[in-house]
């Protein structure tokens, strides 16, 4: 586990001294220690936690979690926007199967193009058809929710958005978990939306139709991701800002390199040569 207010103070040094506009993250910095805010002890809150530094940022996110799942479990779910994460809705169908009709429904995930022009990253997006209303997670119903103004709220999901994009910047590896819903695991330019089974039951109420939808590969448990390896054989953790170590990916063989790069070049017209 790595110290978050250690990582910040890094980060707004190394953007000092590089001349770039300074990056600083005064909510998060207060957040990471603060034990007791608004008159009330932190420890009282329900907290799904191991490392008591991190409380507040990790209710502020538990509850942004809880507002997506609540709008996707709805009879008619609306696609919910995360801004600057990416947006969620359900495609849903029906088939006749052993002499009965199920209703399938399936979580989809489009990626914020802020996130993805980051580093080219990989990831089949699926619009939002137009006739589905399209809802963004609310400031005001976080706060609601949660012993912080909306104005800390506000500042800790950006000031988090911000930091998970500096990480990404950085080239590392991530998990942004929404707690209840799923993991967004991202390994060099590959991305996986990975979904809670719990989550995907609630919203199928069918064992059978759950199982399906993983078989076929329609959905990914955010289990297949938990030791999803990494070239640096460890992630960054949103929003617990923990580093954990997973198992370590081979490196890319050096032929894959140059026939990337001969691809690279071709692209623009020019005729690569690359020898062993």
């Amino acid at each position: 586990m790595t110290n978050l207010e250690a990582l910040i103070t890094n980060i707004e040094l190394c953007s000092k001294v590089d001349g770039c506009s300074r990056v600083t993250f005064p909510t998060l910095k207060k957040l990471s220690f603060t034990a007791v805010l608004a008159g009330r002890e932190l420890a009282d809150f329900e907290l799904d936690v191991s490392s008591p530094c991190f409380p507040g940022v990790v209710t502020i996110w538990s509850s942004v979690s809880k507002h997506v799942r609540q709008q996707l479990l709805q009879e008619k779910p609306e696609a919910v926007s995360v801004t600057g994460l990416g947006t969620f809705h359900i495609q849903k169908w029906l088939s006749f199967e052993n002499g009965e009709v199920l209703t399938f429904r399936r979580p989809l995930f489009s990626l914020s193009r802020t996130v993805a022009d980051i580093r080219r990253l990989q990831y089949a997006s699926v619009p939002v058809p137009d006739e589905i209303k399209k809802v963004s997670v609310s400031y005001k119903k976080i706060h609601l929710d949660v012993p912080y103004s909306k104005e800390v709220v506000q500042n800790c999901m950006q000031e988090t958005l911000n930091f998970f994009y500096f990480i990404l910047t950085n080239r590392e590896d991530t998990d942004f978990i929404l707690k209840d819903v799923g993991t967004l695991a991202i390994r060099g330019t590959e991305v996986t939306m990975a979904f809670c089974e719990d989550f995907l039951l609630s919203l199928n109420k069918s064992t059978y139709v759950v199982e399906k939808m993983l078989t076929k590969k329609w959905v990914i448990s955010d289990k297949e991701v938990t030791l999803s390896p990494s070239c640096f054989g460890r992630v960054y953790q949103f929003p617990q800002f923990e580093m954990r170590t997973v198992p370590r990916r081979a490196p890319v063989a050096v032929n894959e390199i140059c026939t990337e790069f001969e691809s690279a070049l071709s692209s623009m017209g020019i005729r690569g040569n690359v020898s062993d």
